[in-house]
């Protein structure tokens, strides 16, 4: 995964996690509104009214978790939610101000948690995160100046006081920010170590095909598979022909590049998907066939053959041709086979080519 897939993906789970946080916090809020409103000098505000100002917000707290699942399909779903809330709360405390003056003190304090919050919840979405803060510090300014008209407040003081903390916000968004890019980069470069060490737990360092490890733990799979279903399971193991020869008079670069080209045309004929190529020890490779018969598993030999002879690797050392030629052992496991009886059985069948003629398969 990329550093932009995953900073995508990182933040889409850090903002659910925050709107959760954020819910929760604004029915906490609403909570402590209504206990306190007996209190303080908003009570003149009916209840009926308050509740009916908090409709919107209740309504995104309390449907959030049925209507997420269809909306978090979408990249941006998270985004909207987080618009929705936000105008909301703006909806609830304009509607409480036009019925009562007294609220301005609760409203501003609100405001003022409201921008903590959002700027905290909002952090890794930079274009969010200045709208959020930007429109509820204009906000909480349009408050003061617009009722400061017979209420007891130091507006100007106020001002300063939201700026001081707006530009702590900010400061504090831009060191998380790099925080944040240097988290998910070291997640990055954790995801690729690991998968370098799965792969080269699995792959042959040489021809990077599977290796023997990787060829074992499936075949056992695979039988498992075969015994439940009854589908038909075949291997053949391939042995490269008089290759200590060719690496004698060629030389083990030129030997290296043939087990490289014949590894890639074996990847080329075992392409289905539960296919396995595989380096099997030194010169030699196996194919595992899922839900294939001998007939299959004769087909895919004589394509290994002729395919070999189109690639026309040189060999001068040959007792059998002046090109690369292999032996190849076929086996079909049959119910009740291990692992290691259907790998002797394949071993046993491809010594009989190599003792008799060699540039052949047996089965």
């Amino acid at each position: 995964m990329t550093f932009d897939e995953q900073l995508k993906l990182e933040t889409q789970i850090y903002l659910k996690k925050s709107f959760h946080g954020l819910t929760a916090l604004s029915l906490g809020l609403l909570l402590l509104l209504l206990l306190s409103r007996p209190v303080f000098l908003y009570r003149e505000i009916p209840l009926s009214t308050m509740l009916l100002a908090m409709l919107p917000l209740l309504s995104i707290i309390v449907f959030f978790s049925p209507v997420n699942k269809l909306l978090f399909r979408r990249d941006d779903s998270i985004e909207l939610l987080f618009v929705a809330l936000f105008f909301s709360w703006l909806i609830f405390i304009s509607s409480l101000l036009f019925y009562s003056v007294n609220f301005i003190h609760a409203a501003t304090s609100i405001i003022d948690i409201l921008v903590l919050a959002f700027g905290i919840s909002l952090l890794p979405s930079r274009n969010m995160f200045f709208s959020s803060v930007v429109v509820l510090c204009a906000f909480h300014l349009g408050i003061n100046f617009i009722y400061i008209s017979g209420v007891d407040i130091d507006v100007w003081a106020d001002s300063l006081r939201l700026a001081c903390f707006v530009l702590i916000l900010l400061a504090g968004h831009k060191v998380s920010e790099k925080w944040f890019k240097r988290a998910i980069t070291k997640e990055v470069d954790n995801q690729r170590l690991i998968k370098e060490l799965e792969e080269l737990s699995t792959q042959d360092g040489l021809t990077k095909i599977a290796n023997r490890r990787h060829f074992d733990n499936v075949i056992n799979q695979e039988i498992a598979h075969s015994e439940r279903t009854k589908q038909p399971l075949a291997i053949i193991l391939i042995d490269i022909d008089f290759f200590k020869k060719l690496n004698d008079s060629l030389g083990h670069q030129e030997g290296d590049k043939c087990l490289i080209n014949f590894a890639n045309m074996l990847k080329n004929i075992a392409n289905r998907p539960r296919d396995i190529c595989a380096r099997y020890g030194g010169e030699e490779f196996i194919l595992l066939l899922a839900e294939t018969d001998l007939e299959g598993a004769i087909v895919v030999a004589e394509k290994v053959k002729q395919q070999l002879e189109r690639l026309a690797i040189a060999h001068p050392d040959s007792s059998v041709s002046d090109k690369v030629t292999v032996s190849q052992g076929i086996a079909v496991f049959k119910s009740g086979m291990s692992e290691d009886q259907l790998c002797h059985l394949a071993d046993e069948k491809l010594y009989q080519v190599k003792r008799t003629s060699r540039n052949y398969f047996a089965y």
